[in-house]
């Protein structure tokens, strides 16, 4: 038999305590001689937030909010994967550029006007990942004019976005500000930031 009435007395937190924090912290300071899988959000360790493609700006930016998030993976209405809708894309000019070019307001743009569509996206294999360096990455972000780069993983099934370098984080971590340089035209030049 289960006894419910247990008598819990709080106490006093003293006034020297200490904070529980994970083994494997994700702000720990890193080098650019690192391997750059350390600085990937791996898909396989931390599950990617998605919305639907006609959600409001509005809805886009409380999901943000509540999942502190900066990006999001957009699924079409047959929930396959469409792009992807960062911040920048809500906050930045985008959406009076939308409403300029289309008319309406601010409240009638979703997910699918503002997002990056699957085909605008660059990535970087997951062998490349797996050679490179932190230096590398950035990099790459840097010549790609990109916040964002995803890494995709081959299987035998298909391709599978595997992971996520974020410049933020990656500022963060190092220390330093990773601002982008000119706008990669090519995904050779992609492959070249990363030679």
């Amino acid at each position: 038999m289960i006894h419910l009435d247990r008598n819990i007395h709080p106490q006093q937190v003293p006034n020297v305590i200490h904070l529980v924090t994970p083994k494997n912290n994700t702000h720990k300071t890193i080098t650019e001689n690192d391997p750059a899988v350390v600085v990937m959000t791996d898909l396989k360790k931390v599950t990617p937030f998605q919305i639907d493609s006609s959600a409001s700006i509005e809805a886009i930016n409380n999901k943000m909010i509540a999942c502190g998030v900066r990006l999001l993976f957009v699924n079409d209405p047959q929930e396959n994967l469409a792009g992807l809708i960062t911040t920048t894309d809500i906050e930045g000019e985008k959406p009076l550029l939308y409403v300029t070019n289309n008319g309406g307001s601010r409240e009638d743009i979703t997910a699918i006007d503002l997002m990056t569509p699957l085909n605008k996206l660059e990535g970087i294999p997951l062998e490349e990942v797996e050679k490179a360096h932190v230096a590398d990455i950035c990099k790459a972000l840097k010549e790609c004019r990109r916040k964002h780069m995803l890494v995709i993983e081959s299987r035998a099934e298909g391709k599978f976005i595997r992971g996520i370098f974020s410049a933020t984080q990656l500022s963060r971590q190092l220390g330093t500000n990773i601002s982008p340089s000119y706008r990669a035209e090519s995904f050779a030049q992609l492959n070249r930031a990363l030679a």
